[in-house]
């Protein structure tokens, strides 16, 4: 009886391992890049130069402020030696106040400009994932693993540029 049971259970035990690595090979497997076909999205293209366009006045002038305070402390060094204390109290004061001005400005620009690169990234991300979901439908695949957790791909496993080419298709 002990012997049957045994048997039984080495049977069952080979069976399921069979099966289970049936069905393993049976699964569909690729990799996408997606920072690469983030980078060449004409979506998120178009997004990086709307961005440039709606902050490029302000950045302008933030710029211009950030070069004249530079070039502002560029001059009190090299002409301190020749200037009095009050002078040299005057001129750093002032440089203190547009230093002042210019952190005011530009500080409330960079939340304003990372806030509105995380909306449009998130469009991006989610552009991306209807791209990638719509490829693996298609290509009825299992499983999708970033390119960068995995250690080593063959190209016919990676399915960026079919990623590209759909996402270059949506709007």
């Amino acid at each position: 009886m002990k012997q049957i049971f045994k048997t039984l259970v080495v049977t069952a035990l080979l069976s399921s391992a069979l099966l289970s690595s049936a069905a393993f090979a049976e699964q569909k497997i690729a990799v996408v890049s997606r920072e690469a076909v983030i980078q060449q999205m004409p979506q998120a293209i178009a997004s990086q130069q709307a961005l440039q366009i709606e902050f490029k006045d302000e950045g302008s002038k933030v710029d211009a402020m950030r070069q004249k305070i530079a070039t502002d402390l560029e001059s009190l060094k090299k002409n301190a030696p020749t200037m009095s204390e009050a002078q040299i109290k005057a001129e750093q004061e002032r440089l203190q106040a547009a230093n002042a001005e210019f952190e005011a400005l530009a500080k409330p620009l960079q939340e304003k400009l990372q806030q509105r690169r995380q909306e449009e990234n998130t469009k991006i991300v989610t552009i991306l994932q209807q791209a990638i979901q719509a490829v693996v439908t298609e290509e009825k695949i299992d499983m999708v693993l970033d390119r960068q957790a995995v250690v080593f791909a063959t190209p016919q496993y990676d399915i960026s540029e079919k990623v590209l080419k759909k996402v270059s298709q949506m709007k």
